[in-house]
């Protein structure tokens, strides 16, 4: 089953709710699983996305201070490649949306029918990434191509970025670890610390020191060890993992 993490922000608390339970409900329609967080300010869920990543975020546009056309803005002029469709009364507002790259725009007013169309949206676009397993990154000469199954972990020491593969080689990157933690979470990847994104895929044991990936072991980082660990769980309990 395909699982997605989103964040629902509106305001009120009885429209983000609202808003919730129906894309659930069209996620679980289209044979999706899904694990959606709920707030009602921009500024939570902002510090929330600081740590974690999300495959949709659900906006309301009118909301008090930042709206969420400006929020959508900040996110895109800082790299975040992660999906968004707005929720509002601001029909009018859709064309100052487009250039955001919104995959959607579900209007209150048809509220049921747009929602299904969006999460039809969604779901038919995450199916062809995942049927694609590969990602395209900047090196020093070139772009290089690589197989997302392949990557076992990627290690950041200051500007240098190494990607290390499984057959052992590894390649020096020049786009930044938070863009690779924004384009590879689908995938199974986390950022385990400032310095490292793993695979869980390639993970083969979980020790005080970090994971333990192929004859390596990636660092998990202080403030990282809980919520870590608990992705890792979430990871296999969603590959229906034996555990023992």
């Amino acid at each position: 089953m395909l699982q997605y993490h989103i964040a629902v922000c509106d305001d009120e608390r009885f429209a983000a709710d609202a808003i919730a339970s129906a894309a659930e409900r069209e996620l679980s329609r289209r044979g999706a699983g899904v694990d959606i967080e709920v707030y009602t300010a921009l500024e939570e869920l902002a510090k929330r996305m600081d740590s974690v990543g999300f495959d949709l975020v659900l906006l309301d546009i009118e909301m008090p201070g930042i709206d969420g056309i400006q929020f959508g803005r900040a996110l895109r002029e800082i790299g975040f490649g992660t999906d968004i469709v707005y929720v509002s009364n601001s029909e009018e507002r859709v064309f100052e949306s487009l250039s955001l790259r919104p995959l959607g725009f579900v209007r209150k007013s048809h509220f049921n029918a747009d929602m299904a169309d969006a999460m039809e949206t969604f779901v038919r676009e995450r199916r062809k990434q995942s049927a694609n397993r590969t990602i395209t990154l900047k090196m020093v000469h070139a772009m290089g191509t690589f197989d997302i199954d392949d990557i076992t972990y990627v290690e950041a020491h200051r500007r240098e970025k190494t990607v290390h593969l499984a057959n052992g080689r590894t390649e020096e990157v020049l786009t930044t670890l938070d863009e690779m933690g924004e384009k590879l979470a689908p995938y199974g990847f986390f950022r385990v610390h400032k310095g490292f994104l793993v695979n869980f895929a390639h993970v083969r044991q979980v020790t005080p020191q970090g994971f333990v990936v192929g004859k390596d072991t990636v660092p998990i980082g202080r403030s990282k060890v809980s919520e870590a660990r608990h992705a890792y769980m979430d990871y296999l309990n969603n590959k229906n993992a034996i555990m023992l």
